[in-house]
């Protein structure tokens, strides 16, 4: 096993930049999962509460997880759930 010498960062350490905006990097992921979703809008609702539980599961275990793309699905689960659905009377 190699020690990292005092010019090398330390094991475990992770730097990160972000050349987007936040909100620009997940507009641009809610976009790329919208043609995923499927046809039937009333079945959207379900699909991203359980693409949202496996994120859930990712984040526990931290294996797999994005920031993002967990945002992008609770972006996409707030507009699904605020559109009416096609075909049905709003209770006024």
């Amino acid at each position: 096993m190699r020690f990292p010498t005092p010019a090398s960062p330390r094991p475990g350490r992770i730097r990160a930049a972000r050349s987007e905006e936040r909100d620009d990097i997940i507009a641009g992921r809610a976009a790329a999962l919208r043609p995923f979703l499927g046809r039937q809008p009333e079945s959207h609702g379900a699909t991203l509460r359980r693409l949202l539980r496996a994120e859930r599961r990712a984040a526990g275990s931290g294996l797999g997880y994005d920031a993002a793309r967990h945002a992008a699905l609770r972006r996409l689960l707030a507009e699904a759930e605020a559109a009416p659905l096609p075909g049905k009377a709003s209770a006024q």
